[in-house]
């Protein structure tokens, strides 16, 4: 005697287990590293399983290194480990260029963990549209705990204070910053379960 409806049916029967009607929820469901803020079309994404090689690296000061790592990630095997140098720039980073489709919208979500005390973190983003550069930064500076936004004029605005992120092994932190790509101008930003 059947107990629920075909699967291929619009309703469920089941009082435990629901349908699921949302293509998000079922792509999260399946393993996909997109599960954070789901709002948008994915136009790419990498959980470092194939390595970096779509990725330049960039690296200063001595000790500065950008590799592979086995000992955290937050989905699958791998993360890319960042470490800056101890002298000169003490800076190092990943970039991923892609080409676009539409100007709209556009979202970066990186998902990070702090091994060890740092000066700042930085997410940009970069969009040449053939005549105009558009770049919007967002920083985190550990010491006083800020989030600040870079403005037209090259300037760090402050937009909010008292933001710790707490370094544990094996928490990530996800940061996603959304820019209108035709007006130029930053919408909206992320960290963990707080918007800005």
């Amino acid at each position: 005697m059947p107990r629920d409806l075909p699967d291929w049916g619009a309703l469920s029967a089941q009082a435990t287990v629901y349908e699921v009607t949302d293509m998000g929820e079922m792509a999260v469901r399946l393993g996909s590293i997109v599960s954070h803020d789901r709002r948008g079309d994915v136009i790419w994404f990498d959980d470092f399983e194939s390595g970096l090689s779509k990725w330049a690296a960039s690296v200063f000061g001595a000790g500065s290194v950008v590799d592979l790592s086995v000992e955290q990630a937050r989905h699958g095997r791998f993360s890319a480990r960042l470490v800056a140098g101890s002298d000169d720039a003490k800076r190092c980073w990943i970039t991923h260029r892609s080409a676009f489709a539409v100007l709209s919208r556009f979202g970066i979500e990186v998902s990070f963990n702090l091994a060890t005390d740092i000066d700042l973190l930085q997410i940009y983003y970069y969009l040449y549209n053939g005549t105009q550069l558009t770049l919007a930064v967002i920083q985190w500076i550990d010491a006083t705990d800020t989030l600040q936004y870079l403005d037209d004029a090259g300037n760090w605005v402050t937009f909010a204070t008292g933001v710790k992120i707490i370094q544990r092994d094996n928490l990530f932190h996800t940061g996603k910053l959304v820019v209108d790509a035709i007006n130029n101008q930053y919408v909206r930003f992320l960290l963990n379960n707080v918007e800005y």
